[in-house]
């Protein structure tokens, strides 16, 4: 314990020896020879315009974009190594210009973040030694400022500003991509290292300033083989009953969770009004509450749609860019559609009735009138026509009726033949259809929602099926009948989702009708429908669903064994055949129509 102790005074009094106790990486590898340095910054007015300029030692190159939630200028300088004189410039407040956060990126970037108070439309110009980033002033003239550069303010003269050590770099702006951590590595044993000494190396090794609660006492015995200084000492401090927490300044506390909590307890309440524009406070409410502390509260405004939020600074800082982030102005797509359906049908009969009559005997005048000699003249006249059959009980007579029960139905093409044979009388009937029926429904609906959020339409009618309960007991003892309403026609549900220049599609498309049920229970529900995903481009138009039905029915009746006769057997039967073919298509087409803002 003692030779440790010493070893530790001996470390404190003389940085240099501290690699000799702890080996890590403190930075990334040096950049090449030939990269240039990124050792200058300026906020400058130039009359209605905010100019802020970066100074390097080379030729200037550089890609940039702006961010929102809150608004944020980045831009990455390529082939370059940071040279300023720290990483943050806080409370820089100026021509729109809250603060400026830098890092070493990458080995070979320097990232710059210009923090704004709005978003902005800003121009960019690059020459050699100076980026020059330029945007409305929203305010009026300011005094310049400036860190580092050739000017005689470099870091002392910059007001606010936070020096840092290499180990914040991967802080000040991640990727939207998650990176592997850059964090500064550290392996280091401690050997019954009391947690203050423990708190000390990480603050030398990290260059950051941690303040450590009065009742905060412990033994360390711990070894840390290569693993980053943040999350080595997060591990040492929670197996102590430890926790860290960073202030706004960039202070990091470490104390008991417990006494964390009561500070925090004492931190002020305020109350803030936020304006909600363009979501509901309903969908917001979910979000905000659970990060809202024991004693915060949020209450709600539906006629001016906002929120008001009562809780402690810290907490309500916190949740303003949430707020910002979730009240966002969404795009609105148009999906234009077409539903078609085609129900064609085709119809071909064929029959051949024939009809024996003898004029004095047996007659079956179902097909075509007979005669019957009332008067027994043996002289049949108009007056004794008859259509009731004729039976002849006295003597041999033969009437014969053939395929008179399953004639063609409203026939198209009808041949009549006789042919009188001494009593006998042979009557053919020919009877031929063909016939094609064509219904073509199209239904062109176009429905405008916003992103994610569901549309609706539907043409039709609304059912009401009435269903009795035979089980439930009504008022009077009887079966309690209830009604349902059943939805029926075209009927379209789009779920838009706006990914970039392309559009996920959720959709439910439907046609239906009611039919009379064949039996006492009622009506049946015809329905075709699909249900399908589809990531279309912008203005693409796609084929989600294609369905054809054949359905075909043929009935044959006739004489028995006659009809079966090979190509005769065509004179003895009655042939009807009937084809349903049933389409339907449906395609979409989705337009993004992207607000200004965006």
């Amino acid at each position: 314990m003692r030779a440790a102790l010493a070893l530790w005074l001996a470390l404190a009094a003389t940085p240099a020896a501290l690699g000799a106790f702890v080996r890590a990486e403190a930075a990334p590898r040096p950049p090449p020879a030939d990269e240039i340095d990124v050792h200058g910054l300026r906020v400058l007015s130039a009359g209605d315009r905010t100019v802020v300029e970066i100074v390097v030692d080379g030729p200037a190159a550089a890609a940039d974009y702006l961010l929102q939630g809150p608004a944020r200028l980045v831009v990455d300088v390529p082939g370059a190594r940071h040279a300023l004189p720290a990483y943050r410039f806080p409370r820089i407040d100026r021509g729109g210009v809250l603060g400026v956060r830098t890092s070493q990126f990458r080995p070979d970037v320097v990232r710059v973040v210009i923090e704004l108070q709005a978003p902005v439309e800003y121009a960019v110009e690059r020459r050699e030694g100076l980026i020059r980033l330029s945007f409305p002033n929203p305010g009026g003239e300011f005094d310049a400022w400036e860190a580092g550069g050739q000017g005689a303010a470099r870091a002392p003269a910059a007001e606010g500003v936070v020096t840092a050590s290499a180990g914040e770099r991967d802080r000040l702006d991640a990727p939207a991509i998650p990176q592997a951590r850059q964090e500064p590595r550290i392996t280091v044993t401690f050997e019954g290292e009391p947690i203050r000494s423990v708190i000390a190396t990480f603050s030398a090794f990290s260059g950051r300033s941690i303040v450590v609660g009065s009742q905060v006492e412990a033994m360390v015995d711990a070894t840390i083989n290569d693993q980053p200084w943040d999350v080595a000492l997060q591990a040492i401090l929670r197996a102590h009953g430890l926790e860290a927490r960073e202030t706004d300044s960039g202070i990091i506390r470490v104390d008991k969770l417990e006494e964390l909590r009561r500070i925090e307890s004492l931190e002020e309440s305020v109350t803030r009004q936020f304006r909600i524009r363009y979501a509901s406070v309903d969908s917001i409410v979910p979000a905000i509450e659970p990060l809202l502390s024991d004693s915060g509260r949020i209450a709600k405004s539906g006629n001016t749609n906002s929120l008001i939020v009562t809780d402690r600074v810290s907490v309500v800082e916190r949740i303003a860019p949430i707020i910002d982030q979730l009240d966002v102005r969404t795009p609105q797509v148009t999906v234009a559609a077409k539903i078609i359906f085609v129900d064609r049908t085709a119809i071909e009969e064929l029959g051949i009735v024939y009809d024996i009559k003898d004029s004095q005997g047996n007659q079956l005048n179902q097909v075509t009138p007979g005669f019957l000699d009332s008067d027994g003249d043996g002289v049949l006249e108009p007056s004794e026509q008859t259509d009731d059959d004729v039976v002849l009980l006295g003597g041999s007579s033969i009437a014969a009726l053939a395929n008179a029960n399953n004639r063609v139905t409203a026939p198209a093409l009808q041949v009549l033949s006789s042919l009188v044979l001494g009593r006998h009388t042979l009557v053919g009937f020919l009877e031929a259809l063909q016939q094609l029926s064509l219904t073509d429904i199209q239904a062109v609906p176009s429905i405008r929602t916003m992103d994610n959020r569901t549309a609706r339409v539907q043409v039709g009618e609304r059912t009401p099926i009435r269903v009795l309960d035979a089980q439930a007991q009504g008022g009077e003892g009887g079966p309690r009948a209830t009604v349902n309403i059943e939805e029926t026609g075209i009927i379209l549900e789009i779920t838009p989702h706006v990914t970039g220049d392309q559009v996920l599609l959720e959709i439910h498309a439907e046609r239906s009708n009611i039919a009379l049920a064949p039996s006492d229970i009622g009506v049946t529900f015809q329905t075709q429908e699909a249900d399908t995903q589809v990531l279309l481009e912008d203005g693409e138009t796609a084929v989600i669903s294609g369905l054809t039905l054949i359905e075909k029915t043929q009935v044959r009746t006739g004489i028995p064994l006659l009809m079966d006769l090979p190509v005769l057997g065509a004179l003895f039967r009655t042939t009807q055949e009937r084809e349903n073919k049933r389409d339907l298509l449906i395609m979409v087409t989705p337009y993004i129509e992207k607000p200004d803002a965006l």
